[in-house]
């Protein structure tokens, strides 16, 4: 009987040999492969731009920056709510409003040139949630940018919303009519896309009526005058209900939620990621280890100790106004003085470090937050995040006439922030 040998050439199949009884020893979750960098970071809606982090979305463009975001907007075709201002400056207040119950951030699309690190401009916008779990995005149409440029992104963002919503200010009608007059220009316009439009006044209702009808007149798109909203969530409460209206029945699956603190769900995991489970740890025995130097905690607006803190910037010789906000949310947390308007100081001063850290990166100069003095021929500005409290900065307006800007610098450093 013959024997025939195996080619010492061919490899036996392998066969794993698995471990009888349950593994105990090891916690295994699955792990996920994420083909994109846009899935892992929760953004595969095809909304515009391309996300870098929970709170940053960068758009890069060879020209114009309306007309390129016009561009995408006329290719992605995404539904949106326009937030304008009319007379104040509330849209970006609603904004933190809306995001302050989640403990969320307003969110930042800055659209730049391509081979260059300086935004052109800078859009805030959040993120709501419909009732089927889809993220519909709330510009606010104070874009960060030069005037031309804001004042074309407001309205290719107003032309393009699915409803815009003009909230108005303290404006006696003539002059209100005069205000919506380049509005009801452009709305007369073939690529004007928008056909709902709702005007929530914030100040006196009076008087309204005559400009909202002006406004609509001889145009494809239908005014709507709200009652008067005393505070953000009556705001929400209008757009909400205007927003379920355009969509059918409030518990429709496009349906939003009308409640403020609701708005805005929780920042939580991206879904694509492996869920972790803890390792039990072995109990110690012996001395205690040493427990390390606790963290200072992220101050809060209205904090007890930074208004006393703003006060003592502002009793440096030729302060003006001064104000300490968050730099992500752009929420003031103190200030003291005169005008500008905290609320302005700290929306301006975000901007400006934001365009600072952009260009050091560019630049190649490291990630570090930058500080800045600017001069003008009546002021001086001081910026500079406050030193022990990340992400929290001073922006301090000084008159140029009676103030000494290296000794106001000297004197920053020997206050000391709350602890």
């Amino acid at each position: 009987m013959a024997v025939t040998r195996e080619s010492p050439n061919t490899w036996p199949d392998t066969q794993r040999v698995l471990r009888p009884g349950p593994r105990d020893d090891l916690a295994a979750p699955s792990t996920q492969i994420v083909m994109d960098r846009e899935a892992y970071l929760g953004q595969a809606t095809g909304d515009v731009g391309r996300r870098i982090s929970e709170d940053q979305v960068e758009l890069f463009v060879g020209g114009d920056a309306a007309m390129s975001l016009q561009t995408e907007f006329q290719r992605l075709g995404p539904e949106f709510i326009a937030l304008h201002d009319v007379g104040l400056a509330a849209s970006v207040r609603l904004l933190n409003s809306m995001v302050g119950p989640a403990g969320a951030r307003v969110q930042r699309l800055s659209i730049r040139r391509q081979g260059q690190g300086v935004a052109l401009a800078v859009l805030l916008f959040v993120e709501v949630r419909l009732a089927d779990g889809s993220p519909v995005r709330v510009y606010s149409t104070d874009v960060q940018a030069d005037a031309p440029t804001r004042a074309a992104m407001a309205r290719v963002l107003l032309g393009h919303s699915r409803l815009g919503v003009l909230m108005v200010g303290e404006v006696p009608p003539h002059a209100l009519t005069s205000q919506l007059a380049p509005l009801h220009e452009a709305m007369q316009q073939p690529g004007w896309a928008n056909r709902d439009l709702l005007l929530v006044p914030l100040g006196s209702s009076i008087g309204m009526a005559g400009p909202s009808s002006q406004l609509g007149h001889h145009t494809p798109v239908a005014v709507h005058v709200t009652p008067h909203a005393a505070k953000p969530k009556h705001v929400w409460t209008f757009i909400g209900g205007a927003w379920n209206r355009l969509h059918g029945m409030p518990g429709g699956e496009r349906a939003l939620p009308t409640e403020l603190s609701q708005a805005v769900p929780k920042p939580g995991v991206p879904t694509t990621e492996a869920t972790t489970e803890p390792m039990p740890l072995e109990t110690i025995k012996g001395p205690a280890p040493e427990r390390p130097a606790a963290a200072t905690p992220m101050p809060q607006p209205g904090g007890t100790g930074w208004p006393a803190y703003a006060q003592r910037c502002a009793l440096i010789k030729g302060v003006q106004a001064c104000c300490v906000f968050d730099m992500h949310s752009m929420a003031v947390m103190a200030s003291a003085g005169d005008a500008p308007s905290p609320e302005r100081l700290a929306r301006q001063g975000a901007a400006l470090l934001a365009s600072m850290l952009d260009a050091s990166r560019a630049l190649g100069l490291g990630p570090m937050q930058p500080e800045a003095s600017i001069s003008t021929a009546h002021h001086h500005l001081l910026l500079r995040p406050v030193p022990g409290h990340p992400g929290v900065a001073l922006h301090l307006v000084l008159q140029a006439h009676g103030s000494n800007l290296t000794l106001a610098r000297m004197q920053l450093e020997r206050i000391a922030a709350p602890t």
